[in-house]
């Protein structure tokens, strides 16, 4: 149930933090999630029924297989397979997605990077069910970007359907959970570019996403852009195989140090929020005088 007063505290916050004049930050003011489907073609050979361009946007997937009747949460062991997570694209496809809110290219964000690309990408298990990496699962995918939709820039390098495999909670004891974690991972978050999963076991490729959900990192330096809007991928000549693509994500910059207590400090000083007391709102004290404003 959603908590009334939690919800009204929260506007109560903004409206005086814009009345300060503190600019509220991305999370807050929009979503990181691609928004629109532009295009889709799914080519030929890719996987049927596997074309729901809304599997694309929107948050990457935490949990799948409920309608299969094979739960699972999705871990770098166990990556997403429903329809309604992943669109695949079979050779001579492609899929354009757009974000409402420009992709840029921010100093702040962690590693450099500023675009994540969520596929259904895997380890294998050298040391099933307690989850090792033994081999790595990928499928391609040519990335392009754009600022207008028309001119367009391969990013090289990479592979759309080869990233970090997603992790969708922080808290399980297994990579083959049949039921959600508790702890969320960050999909804004993208994983240390230098780590090397080779070998590992499911606990150390946790400890090493430190917080972050996976994904293929993308640094719009590497194509010369500050900010872009759309991102195509594409599967030219089915080399790779057929790239499954779940979700496309704006990466969250490292918040400065003291910009939190700032922005607390400033809708402190200014606006009128409202405290729980006794189950009724009331209006908070005066610090000279005590009383009710």
């Amino acid at each position: 149930m959603v908590d009334i007063v939690s919800s009204r505290r929260a506007l109560l916050v903004c409206a005086a933090a814009l009345q300060c004049g503190i600019a509220l930050s991305p999370a807050i003011a929009s979503d990181p999630w691609a928004d629109r489907v532009v295009s889709f073609d799914a080519g030929t050979g890719g996987s049927d029924g596997y074309d729901l361009t809304p599997s694309a946007l929107g948050s990457p997937t935490r949990f799948t297989g409920v309608s299969f009747g094979f739960p699972s949460a999705v871990t770098p062991f166990s990556p997403p397979f429903e329809p309604t997570d992943i669109v695949s694209l079979g050779i001579g496809g492609q899929i354009t997605v757009a974000f409402d809110e420009p992709v840029t290219n921010d100093a702040a964000n962690p590693f450099g990077i500023d675009l994540l690309l969520f596929g259904n990408s895997f380890f294998y298990d050298a040391d099933w069910p307690n989850g090792r990496v033994g081999g790595f699962a990928g499928e391609g995918g040519l990335i392009e970007v754009s600022v207008d939709g028309l001119v367009w820039h391969a990013v090289p390098f990479l592979a759309a359907d080869a990233g970090y495999p997603t992790l969708g909670y922080l808290d399980l004891a297994t990579p083959y959970s049949d039921i959600p974690g508790l702890v969320e991972s960050d999909f804004t978050r993208p994983v240390d570019p230098s780590f090397d999963a080779s070998d590992k076991t499911y606990a150390e490729i946790v400890a090493a996403y430190q917080g972050s959900g996976g994904g293929l990192g993308v640094d719009l330096a590497s194509v010369g852009l500050h900010a872009i809007s759309f991102v195509r991928v594409s599967n030219p000549d089915g080399i790779g195989g057929t790239p499954e693509i779940d979700a496309f994500a704006d990466v969250s910059p490292i918040p400065s140090p003291g910009a939190a207590w700032i922005g607390a400090m400033g809708v402190l000083a200014c606006g009128r929020v409202t405290h729980r007391r006794n189950g009724q709102l009331a209006a908070p004290r005066s610090p000279a005088t005590g009383a009710r404003a």
